[in-house]
């Protein structure tokens, strides 16, 4: 395998793991309907482990992006950053 396909099987994972972050951030809207159903009906229990839930998926969601923004901004990643650097090299 060359380097431009790893790159590109890198950025493929990449914008796969965005997806992942898109289906969080819809369940949490999912989640916070469930809420408000939850309080109409004094199920505080069920509100605490929704709760706990919701900052459960919030932390993968901020390390997730911290990830990736690490990766791509630091010049390691990505076909823009491969073809500077055989421009560079020449």
């Amino acid at each position: 395998m060359s380097k431009l396909e790893a790159t590109i099987r890198l950025e493929q994972r990449f914008a796969l793991l965005r997806e992942v972050i898109a289906s969080y951030r819809i369940r949490l809207q999912e989640m916070e309907q469930e809420v408000v159903q939850l309080f109409t009906t004094n199920q505080l229990s069920a509100i605490s482990a929704c709760m706990g839930e919701k900052q459960r998926i919030v932390r993968l969601m901020n390390r997730l992006e911290q990830f990736i923004n690490q990766w791509e901004h630091n010049g390691e990643v990505g076909i823009v950053h491969e073809s500077k650097r055989e421009h560079l090299n020449t």
